[in-house]
């Protein structure tokens, strides 16, 4: 599944390793992965990064960074901490951050609960005995995963986030640590660029299930582009046919992060409508995978009552003809195919049956 969570009771340095170079990550007190996100109506592919430390120097610029706030800021490393100081840090951040945010940094590392199933630690920056920084981050046995970073927006020309992680790669250079996890970039999305910002840094290949240079992905390789490029070229051949193909965006996809029941939920974000039987809530739907490269034709069913899942004002947000808006299970694969051509006179067939 692309979108999917686990509970784990406890997580081992080994296995937090194991998660986090499979493309996981950590939300609050589960691991979970999801490759693909929607802002603002518009929908992008999560790429997972990471950079490998062995043989890593800071380049200059960032080198330029360390001195200055170095020289400016006292800073420790620590046990992760939850108390009022923090709390009151991540309030005056979160007013002015531009998004949404959990409304307590326990709420956001632990779930509102005072156990901790990860080896956290926090690097915390002072300004004369004055918290003005803070990051929080997960430690396996040979990889760390940058969890969040918070700030007082009177230091933003300091790039504080930015620092607290060149420091949490310090701390993993210092203890012998390979392989440094900053979370996901978003190609076509700025907001989560500057943490490439790192260095040469490696993304997960969805397609070869492994890392590879972030500087040699091409957009047409990026998850989101190649299924709309190649459901488009597939709506294209059945329209000549004479089918009514229109490219659909389904809001729904991370359904699987959010659902009540253990279900195989629809997650794909794009997705051809071919045909659809809305007295019995069953759908016959056309994919592209590209971690297999395959065309499919999946009849899926209805799941009734799924405001429980999200709500009104997300629901109703997306109204329209351009979005799908029926929550969806997949009961079987009727037809796959690598050829789009291929997979169009499959589809008239079955049509003329």
């Amino acid at each position: 599944m692309f979108a999917l969570k686990h509970y784990p009771e406890q997580i081992s340095g080994r296995e937090l390793d194991i998660y986090l170079a499979r493309g996981w990550y950590r939300m609050g007190q589960t691991i979970f992965t999801t490759h693909f996100l929607c802002f603002e109506k518009t929908f992008y592919s999560a790429i997972w990064i990471r950079q490998d430390l062995q043989g890593y120097t800071f380049r200059k610029s960032l080198r330029k960074i360390l001195r200055k706030n170095d020289r400016q800021f006292e800073v420790s490393y620590r046990p992760a901490l939850i108390n009022e100081e923090r709390e009151r840090l991540y309030q005056v951040y979160r007013q002015d951050f531009p998004g949404v945010l959990a409304p307590t940094l326990l709420d956001s590392l632990q779930d509102g609960g005072f156990s901790n199933i990860f080896d956290t630690y926090e690097v915390s920056i002072y300004d004369e005995g004055k918290l003005i920084g803070l990051s929080y981050f997960d430690i396996g046995e040979n990889a760390v995963a940058s969890i969040t970073g918070i700030y007082h927006p009177d230091y933003q020309k300091h790039s504080i986030g930015f620092y607290t992680m060149l420091k949490e790669i310090q701390f993993c250079q210092d203890r012998g640590i390979r392989y440094y996890y900053p979370g996901y970039v978003v190609p076509g999305y700025s907001r989560f660029d500057y943490k490439a910002r790192i260095g040469a840094v490696d993304y997960y290949d969805l397609r070869r299930n492994d890392w590879f240079a972030y500087e040699k992905l091409k957009k047409q390789h990026i998850p989101i582009h190649q299924m709309e490029l190649q459901l488009n070229e597939l709506a294209r051949l059945l329209r000549e046919a004479g089918f009514a193909a229109r490219i659909k965006y389904y809001p729904l996809f991370e359904a699987n992060l959010f659902g009540y029941w253990h279900l195989p939920y629809f997650d794909y974000p794009i997705l051809l409508l071919f045909r659809s039987h809305p007295s019995n809530k069953v759908y016959d739907i056309l994919i592209f995978d590209p971690r297999t490269q395959l065309f499919q034709l999946l009849r899926c069913n209805g799941i009734e009552d799924f405001q429980f899942y999200f709500n009104e004002q997300f629901l109703n947000s997306f109204r329209g003809p351009r979005f799908f808006m029926e929550l969806i299970n997949v009961e079987q694969v009727l037809l796959s195919s690598r050829s789009a051509e291929v997979m169009s006179q499959s589809l008239k067939k079955l049509a003329a049956r």
